[in-house]
């Protein structure tokens, strides 16, 4: 939906959430994660990242019917912070990876879901400043988990004695590594309304993605060694949003381009949807700080 808001194209917002909202809603306020493309759901648990994004397209959304889609955002968001988040010592929420992260002990978090940016745009477009303080809970956890900038994200992580702790994928198979999850995490930051994520994104590109190649392959170790050597467009965007926070212009469209040619070359849903929502993030055409 958010794709479709920047091509100009309201009608294809409205198609996208009638058919997301009939076939994957759930009774809590949710959505099932995924789905054929006949509408027969494969996985009915909710995923957050794909929740926080609904609400936020929802309360973006301008045209026809808006003052509908904005109530259902709002119900979305809600849901959110009800049912996908936990609630910190000094009494913020931090959404975690979904109700069954929730209830894991202790709560499971996938890093890349914690959006500061498009925190503070929902609590504007909300009234719900809720959404601040899980903005700056998730600004201070990772920068505790990354050292200040100087480790790279995982792709999973616990909450863990008031700090996010590196964990393998819960679901078996990856180690800690920073993938295909992790890499969304620098596209996030380097886009927040706050200086200290894009300080921390910055950081990223000057302690390990300038190096090497690094911005590319699809798995690197938090050190930055690589696991995967292949290219991914999403870890290239990621290594552009990076070298953006950092003020390295010309890197940034450099990687950029190289992104787009290598989506070109082999297409794939999560590339290519990166390749347009990165560089739309980065040139403020989906400016949560603005909202």
């Amino acid at each position: 939906m958010l794709i479709a808001e920047v091509a100009g194209q309201p009608t294809w917002v409205r198609t996208i959430w009638s058919w997301t909202s009939g076939h994957l809603g759930r009774p809590d306020g949710l959505f099932a994660s995924h789905a054929s493309g006949e509408g027969q759901i494969q996985d009915p648990q909710s995923a957050t990242d794909a929740d926080i994004l609904i609400a936020y397209a929802l309360l973006r959304y301008a045209g026809l019917d808006q003052a509908a889609l904005h109530r259902a955002g709002r119900r979305v968001a809600e849901a959110v912070l009800a049912r996908e988040s936990v609630k910190l010592p000094d009494g913020s929420l931090l959404p975690v990876a979904g109700p069954w992260a929730k209830s894991s002990s202790p709560p499971t978090v996938d890093p890349s879901y914690l959006m500061p940016g498009v925190f503070v745009g929902l609590a504007r477009l909300t009234g719900d400043d809720r959404w601040n303080g899980a903005a700056y809970a998730a600004i201070a956890l990772i920068d505790g988990l990354t050292d200040g900038g100087r480790r790279l994200p995982p792709d999973w992580a616990q909450l863990a004695d008031r700090r996010l702790v590196a964990i393998a994928n819960p679901g078996g198979g990856a180690g800690v590594h920073y993938g295909f999850d992790a890499a969304r995490l620098p596209i996030w930051f380097a886009t927040a309304c706050s200086a200290r994520a894009r300080r921390l994104a910055a950081g990223w590109w000057t302690n390990i993605l300038a190096s090497d190649g690094r911005s590319g392959p699809q798995a690197l170790t938090l050190d930055g060694a690589t696991v995967t050597a292949a290219p991914s467009p999403l870890q290239i965007v990621a290594g552009a949003a990076a070298a953006t926070a950092a003020g390295e212009q010309n890197a940034a469209r450099a990687l950029r381009a190289r992104a787009t040619a290598l989506a070109r070359e082999d297409p794939t849903y999560y590339g290519d949807a990166w390749v347009a929502l990165g560089p739309a993030l980065l040139d403020g055409l989906i400016s949560p700080c603005n909202s």
